[in-house]
């Protein structure tokens, strides 16, 4: 049943996300133009790196990839790289350790990417272990994408 709750508070959570963005984008008209086929191409290289990060095992770089003012979940600051040390540290223990993110919808504005996809952790035989979904925003900070919100569905 809690498990149900969670899911459903998740679901409803990341739709908030969603059409909270919608307003912003409509209000513009002279908004930046963003190019869907290079900000996917952006976003599939930095999935990548997030993925090489988690197969080392460095935490300290899968923090980096979040801005200042990141959510991971309900976490921020340092209980982000807490939480992916703990992860990390599971999928060793586990034989988890290859991650494997697939975007299945990109939506774009002058501010914000929000990528929704689906993860697979495999083991070190290629074998599927889990799957599951999530919803990230993306935004610029210094000149770069990172992480704003990340968010298992």
């Amino acid at each position: 049943m809690y498990k149900c709750y969670l899911k459903t508070r998740s679901t409803l959570f990341c739709l908030y996300l969603v059409f909270s963005f919608l307003p912003v984008c409509g209000q513009n008209s002279e908004r930046a133009i963003v190019d869907l086929q290079k900000a996917r191409m952006l976003i599939d290289s930095l999935d990548k790196q997030f993925a090489q990060y988690y197969f080392n095992g460095d935490s300290v770089a899968i923090y980096k990839m979040y801005t200042k003012d990141a959510k991971f979940e309900s976490l921020k600051g340092n209980e982000i790289i807490l939480s992916w040390g703990k992860q990390i540290r599971n999928s060793i223990k586990n034989d988890t350790r290859n991650l494997l993110f697939t975007t299945t919808s990109l939506s774009a504005d002058s501010e914000f990417l929000v990528e929704l996809g689906v993860y697979e952790l495999k083991d070190s035989k290629g074998n599927s272990k889990h799957t599951g979904k999530y919803l990230v925003v993306w935004k610029q900070e210094d000149g770069n994408w990172k992480l704003y919100r990340d968010i298992g569905l």
